[in-house]
């Protein structure tokens, strides 16, 4: 079933009445241009009922506060940026994050990203999807990975794959305001508690 499905809608109500956090939620599966389809979702008639669903949802709870994973897979393709800028334009309850993301950027316009990312600064959180590991093995890969994203967002510098490797990718050189927002300050006003727990951890938030 599709987000929109009838039964998920007592709980959707219940959420938006409340201000409750919909966080992480995952409504799609990544779809590229043709030629460079993914294999999670290679067929963009189904990928668009999965994107179609979601916007249904949030036109009948216009107010419900949602932070999207994986950037509403809405980053693939540079018409998928111009329906994301929509989204974001029309639900001022609606963030997403950049959770496995970064191996795609390069299906995209450099630009056409980087500008949207500018803009919509505030309604961006940086993410990863990195899961639980058990070894020093797998911590220094993890701690390199964590390395290219932050290179792909810092610097204009060709970046060897994103998060989860893949193809090399432009950074695109954020300016510091932007990507503060990103890192953290977004976060911070979204999720209840955390700026409080952030100055407890000593970071600067001010």
């Amino acid at each position: 079933p599709y987000l929109d499905d009838p039964h998920n809608e007592p709980m959707l109500a219940r959420m938006e009445s409340l201000g409750m956090v919909a966080a992480s939620l995952h409504i799609a599966d990544p779809n590229g241009p043709f030629g460079n389809r993914t294999k999670w979702c290679p067929d963009p008639v189904e990928y668009w009922r999965m994107i179609r669903a979601f916007t249904r949802v949030m036109e009948r709870h216009p107010d419900l506060v949602v932070v999207g994973a994986h950037g509403l897979w809405l980053l693939c393709q540079d018409a998928q940026i111009d329906y994301l800028r929509y989204l974001l334009s029309t639900y001022p309850g609606l963030d997403v994050d950049l959770a496995a993301t970064f191996q795609y950027f390069g299906m995209v316009q450099r630009e056409n990203l980087r500008d949207f990312l500018i803009e919509y600064a505030d309604r961006v959180l940086y993410g990863t999807d990195a899961g639980r590991w058990h070894t020093d093995d797998q911590t220094a890969a993890i701690a390199e990975a964590y390395q290219r994203s932050f290179q792909i967002l810092e610097t204009d510098d060709m970046i060897d794959g994103g998060f989860f490797e893949g193809g090399p990718i432009r950074g695109l050189d954020l300016p510091r305001g932007a990507l503060e927002k990103i890192y953290f300050r977004n976060a911070m006003k979204v999720y209840p508690g955390l700026k409080q727990k952030m100055g407890e951890w000593g970071y600067a938030i001010d």
